[in-house]
């Protein structure tokens, strides 16, 4: 029965006295989506074919569609055939040549279908087929309520193609508001049985099915209203709080709930938000297949108990407690408020939802008082209803804010800065360079106060900038996202050297004396500039806090495996800056293996080597077939670790199993094969 509107619509256009109807057809991109594996424009244009063919030839019926002829034009909405008599098969073949490509403005195109049809002069029935919401910035129920006042006797139906229940409720209201129907299309079969059955003649409306509702006869305003119902349980039943005489005693649901869609629907019950104003209410049952209230129950709202205590004043940026009396409800929440900003419309500058807190079973809330000294309210807010339940006056004082710190400091160490302030969560103390980013400036290094493990010295530690220059110390308050208070900081330049050879065999190890910050993060690399295209990269790397030389401001370096032009940085971890770089040359050292080409399996075989002799440098017995070619050590032997060291020698054993292998010599440092060679294991 998913199209039953549109045929009623169509049939009761055909009275005794003509009656004219237009049909608004969805045209945009979005009916290319599919039911049950069919185009949904095509179940459109083989309904409506099927549904006029049986229209009476005296029926004056027009045809409007949008998004048809543009993407992305709200405006594309066109009056495809006029309202005449006799039209059905021109708007059949209107809609089988159109497109479907645009945009979805379903409330304008209704408005000028009523307006075509005079509908403030006579009855008037517009008949909207859609796949989709509105997506022209309009509000679809707004608009069935104006067309409703302003009409003769005008109806909107509502078809929906493959619209969710919740997508359902947002377009049904353009129908409800007018005395029309929404129904959904789910199925090509279902509709159309539904057109054959309904199309000639509308039969007379089913007797209303009974309802009743059960629930208390006051509730306090803002409370939970648990309600039992019984009725038919349609897709599209509420149960409504309605509050009678709003909107000039036309009446305004204030709260609803679907009854299926409730948690508690097995124990036929829903649950409820009473209004945020006390007064005499109605409960209603409304059946969505009809449009009608079934069921009706009067519900006194009563006061409730609200209030806040809280201090009367409190420091800028400080945080405060909250005790708050009230519904309590999941949307509630205790709100800092300036009703001074925005132009006299106020701002929230912070709020706490009740519920969420981890002292609700206290009934208390911790907030933060804004950073600028002033006259501010706490606000007791009622989610659901949107409503203001409470509100009590807050004051908020200055306070002492400070920062001492040197007045200069030299690049990239670090320094103390000792704090006054009001310590909170997300407070800290930046380091601050006001002509980044074109001067509108850029935090260099921060620390949370609270995070600090001198928080109750109510000092930081902070890093200076690289560069040397002008820079300001800043107090930030995190949850303002304000600052409270700044003072100058100058950077100053210091030496940074490193003393090292200009030249080093590969893959040998050289020590490296160095001058500079020697702050935690600080290191000096070997770099290889002609690395990744151009680009660069670490091949070793040694903190200079974590160096065993660092009293002697020394580090201990691996070079390249590979002869070539390095470069020696002194690197700042901190600001990820490059203080110095000098030039280091990489020289080829000989690397080679004085050892018998063939030798028995399961012996042990004497090497003698030439090479770096670096720390992880070690010789190996290499499997070249082994995980199918990728080659594996079978063994392997540390030359710095071998007695021979001292002559050049290892001791390894061979496999058991003959065959051709290689000895190799490996640096670890730099994870490279210096050297290979054949060995027969017989």
């Amino acid at each position: 029965m998913a199209l039953l509107c549109l045929a009623t619509g169509l049939a009761q256009a055909q009275g005794p006295a003509q009656e004219q109807a237009i049909i608004v057809l969805d045209g945009s991109g979005s009916m290319w989506g599919q039911i049950n594996g069919k185009p949904k424009l095509e179940i459109a244009r083989e309904t409506l074919a099927t549904v006029l063919k049986q229209t009476p030839d005296s029926m004056a019926l027009g045809l409007m569609a949008y998004g048809h002829r543009e993407k992305g034009n709200c405006d594309d909405i066109e009056l495809v055939v006029p309202v005449r008599t006799g039209s059905a098969a021109d708007i059949a073949a209107a809609a089988a040549k159109m497109k479907f490509l645009g945009m979805t403005p379903l409330s304008e195109s209704v408005a000028r279908a009523a307006q075509e049809l005079r509908f403030t002069e006579q009855k008037a029935t517009v008949i909207l087929i859609t796949d989709g919401l509105e997506t022209c910035k309009a509000d679809p129920c707004a608009l069935g309520k104006e067309l409703e006042e302003s009409g003769v006797d005008f109806t909107a139906h509502v078809v929906g193609f493959g619209l969710s229940a919740e997508e359902g409720k947002q377009v049904a209201c353009l129908a409800e508001n007018t005395g029309g129907r929404y129904l959904a299309a789910n199925d090509a079969d279902g509709l159309a049985a539904a057109l054959t059955e309904t199309v000639v003649a509308a039969p007379p409306e089913p007797p209303a099915p009974e309802a009743t509702l059960d629930a208390p006869e006051s509730a306090p305003m803002s409370s939970r209203i648990r309600v039992t119902w019984t009725g038919p349980a349609h897709q599209y039943d509420d149960v409504q709080v309605f509050a009678p005489g709003e909107r000039g005693g036309r009446g305004k649901v204030i709260d609803a709930q679907r009854v299926v869609a409730d948690k508690r629907v097995d124990q036929k019950q829903v649950e409820l938000v009473a209004p945020a104003k006390p007064g005499d209410y109605l409960l209603r049952y409304y059946h969505g297949a009809q449009g009608k209230v079934i069921a009706t129950r009067p519900i006194t709202i009563t006061e409730a108990e609200v209030g806040l205590v809280a201090p009367a004043e409190v420091s800028i940026a400080s945080r405060f407690e909250v005790t708050w009396t009230g519904p309590g409800e999941q949307y509630d929440e205790v709100q800092v408020f300036a009703p001074d900003q925005r132009g006299g419309r106020g701002k929230v500058i912070d709020n706490q939802r009740v519920q969420s807190a981890r002292t609700f079973e206290q009934r208390t809330v911790s907030l933060t008082a804004p950073a600028t000294p002033g006259d501010y309210e706490l606000r007791y807010y009622n989610g659901h209803n949107s409503a203001v339940l409470a509100t009590v006056p807050l004051k908020v004082l200055d306070a002492e804010v400070a920062l001492q710190a040197p007045e200069q400091v030299d690049m990239a160490s670090t320094f103390v800065v000792t704090w006054t302030g009001p310590g909170a969560q997300y407070d800290e103390v930046q380091v601050w360079d006001p002509s980044a980013r074109a001067g509108s400036g850029k935090v260099i290094d921060n620390q949370r106060v609270q995070s600090a493990k001198t928080f109750e010295q109510r000092t930081v530690t902070l890093t200076a900038p690289a560069t040397p220059g002008d820079y300001t110390l800043r107090y930030w308050n995190g949850d303002n996202n304000k600052e409270l208070v700044s003072v100058p900081l100058r950077v100053v330049a210091v030496e940074v050297a490193l003393q090292a050879p200009a030249s080093v065999p590969m893959a040998s190890d050289f020590d490296v004396t160095w001058t500079g910050p020697g702050a935690r993060y600080d290191e000096v690399q070997v770099w290889d500039p002609a690395a990744r295209a151009g680009s660069g990269k670490v091949i070793d790397n040694q903190r200079v806090q974590s160096a065993k030389g660092y009293d002697q401001r020394q580090v201990t370096l691996t070079a390249p495996g590979k002869a070539g032009d390095y470069t020696l940085r002194y690197y700042n971890g901190d600001n990820q800056s490059l203080l110095h770089e000098q030039p280091l040359q990489v020289t080829p050292v000989d690397v080679a293996f004085d050892a018998p080409v063939a030798a028995a399996a399961g012996s042990q075989l004497t090497v003698t080597w030439t090479g770096p002799g670096a720390r992880y440098d070690e010789v190996q017995v290499w499997d070249p077939a082994a995980r199918g070619g990728n080659g594996k050590a079978l063994a392997n032997r540390r030359v710095q670790s071998d007695k021979g060291y001292d002559q050049r020698q290892v001791t390894i054993k061979l496999p058991d199993a003959p065959g051709n292998y290689e000895l190799r010599y490996y640096n670890g440092d730099n994870q490279l094969m210096l050297h290979s060679q054949p060995l027969r294991v017989e």
